[in-house]
């Protein structure tokens, strides 16, 4: 399984890369939406370009006609500005990646995480790819003991990845142990149009 990288790809334009994350975005929010079945929805994320198109995006494949489901963002300029989090919504969105460094995107999931232990949100917790994929969940819970206290007691984890060679998009339900991070089963799976596949494959 394969994660697309957000930041240097050299095989999409700078618009591409938008019209890759509307595609992916537009996915991700009918998931919360009609999988995880979500009426509120957090969305924690950086200040860069790319993440805000895919977060656009994310809401309008989440948000309803009828404004029956809430949609609300935080942006992180820095790993340094993560505040206290204590998120009212059913579900978090840790949407980290764009052109951020991967130590910049680190650094920003293990302070949202500790936030979020801290307050001890209950809710469900979803990891963008470009976080879940390299480990950096794992690894802030073997840095962090409260993080791993708090990530061990959660049976509502979740994630994305990607076949490209089916050109399916998978989404599991994961759990992260000490020491690990695991998937735990396969919870909806969707074919990707040829336009979203093509696109995806030469960001790699």
């Amino acid at each position: 399984m394969l994660a697309a990288s957000e930041g240097g790809a050299q095989g999409l334009s700078l618009g591409e890369h938008y019209v890759l994350r509307a595609y992916t975005g537009q996915a991700f929010g009918q998931v919360f939406a009609q999988v995880l079945k979500a009426q509120s929805l957090h969305v924690l994320t950086n200040n860069t370009t790319i993440c805000a198109s895919i977060v656009g995006a994310i809401g309008a494949g989440y948000l309803d006609a009828e404004g029956k489901r809430s949609l609300a963002v935080t942006v992180f300029a820095s790993p340094e500005e993560v505040p206290p989090l204590n998120p009212k919504e059913e579900a978090v969105a840790l949407i980290f990646g764009g052109q951020a460094t991967p130590e910049v995107n680190y650094a920003l999931t293990k302070n949202a995480l500790a936030s979020l232990a801290k307050s001890g949100y209950q809710g469900a917790l979803f990891f963008h790819l470009r976080i879940w994929v390299p480990g950096f969940v794992g690894k802030a819970a073997q840095e962090d003991p409260a993080i791993a206290q708090y990530l061990a007691g959660k049976g509502n984890l979740y994630t994305v990845t990607v076949d490209a060679n089916a050109g399916v998009a998978r989404v599991w339900q994961v759990k992260v142990e000490p020491g690990r991070q695991t998937t735990v089963k396969e919870v909806f799976s969707a074919p990707m149009n040829p336009a979203w596949l093509s696109l995806f494959k030469r960001s790699l």
